[in-house]
């Protein structure tokens, strides 16, 4: 977009705010070097399009891999009766778990993601995290794909093990990550952005069975009908939720210091001044973030989801810290 670019002395093309305000392309293949150090020492599977790794992720589809004779103990339900019959000998169907699992990442880059007070924008760090796991998943063996929600449209790219569909996705993200940028600078902010319980029913219909999903998002707007959603994949894919959120949100300034000033917020259409000095103001926003943050703790125990929390001020290496204890 010729707005958000300049020429440098080097007489090359760049984007203003770039890996802060918003994404390029050439920031998102820079996670690859990041997906490198979250790939954990797994044992490689010598078979035609195998992924790297066994799953301990529930919801696995099995491969069969063998008949050999009945042992004691042995479940009966996998009995193999042609086996049996041919030979006058008991037989049992051994399985292994497939070696290659479709993941589906949700990033959302709708209006409130367009949020920091300090480090990367929400909406940076949603791409960026939502690049790297991408990588990770090809480097895995693992077929990837994803959608994206911005603040007027949505896109859906199919799991698929090719690095031309991970470029295509990770164009995806610079491109709705710039467009987010260039609507808010220019007060063109759509007032009909999908809800995430809209999306979320999307992303209900093409999850299949076994799938890795992880939800990219800051959650506002979370409700009853997606967490509804939600419930429904979590039956038969595995769930993790990675929260995004400013230490602004978290925390406010102490009252002492919001009596010398007023914050101004804006969504790009219009502007709030509040007085965070105000007592009740102050209960207000903490019982709301409160709310939202227990809302999402039981939501992530119904769907059995692993959850992590991801501020704007995380540098690289603490997001990574956070993303291989508790997401990958």
């Amino acid at each position: 977009m010729l707005n958000n670019a300049f020429i440098d002395k080097k007489g090359k093309s760049s984007l203003k705010g770039d890996g802060l305000i918003q994404s390029s392309v050439n920031s998102l293949l820079r996670q690859q070097n990041s997906a490198l150090l979250l790939q954990r020492g797994r044992q490689k599977i010598r078979a035609s399009q195998a992924g790297q790794h066994l799953s301990v992720y529930k919801g696995r589809g099995m491969d069969f891999a063998e008949s050999r004779a009945y042992m004691a103990g042995d479940d009966i339900r996998a009995m193999d009766w042609k086996v049996t019959a041919r030979t006058g000998i008991p037989h049992t169907k051994i399985f292994q778990e497939e070696r290659e699992r479709p993941i589906l990442i949700w990033t959302d880059l709708r209006a409130p993601m367009f949020f920091a007070t300090r480090g990367r924008f929400k909406s940076v760090m949603a791409s960026e995290i939502a690049s790297l796991l991408i990588w990770k998943s090809w480097l895995d063996g693992d077929r990837a794909g994803g959608m994206i929600v911005g603040s007027e449209q949505q896109i859906e790219v199919r799991p698929a093990r090719s690095k031309a569909k991970i470029l295509q996705l990770l164009q995806h993200l610079a491109d709705y990550s710039q467009q987010l940028a260039h609507n808010v600078a220019l007060h063109h902010l759509s007032a009909q952005s999908e809800s995430l319980a809209q999306s979320w029913k999307r992303l209900r219909r093409v999850t299949s069975s076994g799938s890795q999903v992880f939800i990219i998002s800051d959650f506002r707007g979370l409700n009853n009908e997606a967490e509804k959603q939600l419930l429904s994949i979590s039956r038969h894919a595995s769930i993790t939720l990675i929260q995004i959120n400013d230490p602004f949100e978290q925390q406010l300034p102490k009252a002492s210091q919001t009596k010398k000033q007023r914050f101004s917020l804006s969504n790009g259409q219009r502007f709030l001044r509040l007085n965070f000095a105000n007592k009740k103001t102050r209960e207000q926003y903490k019982n709301n973030q409160q709310q939202l943050t227990e809302q999402l703790l039981q939501l992530a125990n119904r769907t059995k989801a692993k959850l992590v929390h991801i501020s704007t001020k995380d540098n690289d290496n603490q997001r990574l810290m956070k993303l291989s204890r508790g997401a990958i």
